[in-house]
């Protein structure tokens, strides 16, 4: 994930299905859409060590035994390839923190514990896609804010369900709310800044810090205006 350089031109597209090798193992012709997961998958592997804007195109193609310019009859431009497998790892991400959440009994920790994992595991790649959003180039904001709002949403649910589980008597939380999305966007603009500073730095035992930006949340929540009891 990174800030990619200028996209090539759309190298011609082939009007029919491509001449060149396209099976698998078992002798089976690719698809159009198996060979575009295979290609978004080799993307994906790379991107673990490359920055999206280093990724070749060629060595790309090369893996998957196919031409250049063949990969550009399944993405018209390099572009296009590029915002495929940084949706396809953003999905992969929220995917994690999905699962991680699911395996824990304490959701809003479960959800700050899944993107602490996640960044952990992947700190270079989601470094240079936040660079790369914050770089302004419009279609990699575009899926920076997807992904983004895909991390609201979970955490809103989280903390319906905190509140909703909780024995204590807090009150309940209107996850349509707009200032509590404003709200839990914001933390979570502290937590993405928290994290990548303790994957690089360390200097905090992990679950102090996973602890610290649970109670944050939950503290900065409780800020807000009580709903209004109903009539």
């Amino acid at each position: 994930m990174g800030h990619p350089q200028p996209s090539e031109p759309a190298e011609p597209s082939e009007p029919s299905e491509p001449s060149e090798p396209s099976e698998l193992g078992d002798g089976r012709r690719l698809s159009a859409d198996e060979r575009r997961r295979q290609l978004i998958g080799i993307g994906l592997r790379l991107l673990t060590t490359t920055p999206i804007h280093e990724l070749s195109v060629d060595a790309v193609a090369a893996e998957a035994g196919i031409s250049r310019s063949l990969l550009f009859h399944y993405f018209p431009t390099k572009r296009d390839f590029y915002a495929a497998v940084v949706r396809a790892a953003c999905r992969r991400m929220l995917g994690h923190v999905d699962a991680v959440r699911e395996a824990d009994p304490r959701p809003v920790h479960g959800v700050v514990d899944g993107l602490l994992t996640f960044v952990e595991r992947r700190r270079e790649p989601y470094v240079a896609f936040v660079r790369g959003a914050a770089g302004g180039d419009a279609w990699l904001l575009e899926i920076y804010d997807e992904v983004r709002n895909g991390l609201v949403d979970r955490t809103l649910a989280a903390l319906a369900a905190d509140r909703r589980d909780d024995t204590r008597g807090t009150s309940p939380v209107d996850v349509a709310d707009p200032l509590l999305r404003m709200t839990v966007r914001g933390w979570l603009a502290l937590a993405e800044e928290m994290i990548l500073e303790w994957t690089a730095s360390g200097g905090l035992e992990r679950d102090r810090l996973l602890d610290l930006l649970v109670e944050a949340l939950h503290r900065v929540v409780r800020l807000l205006p009580p709903l209004p009891r109903p009539r």
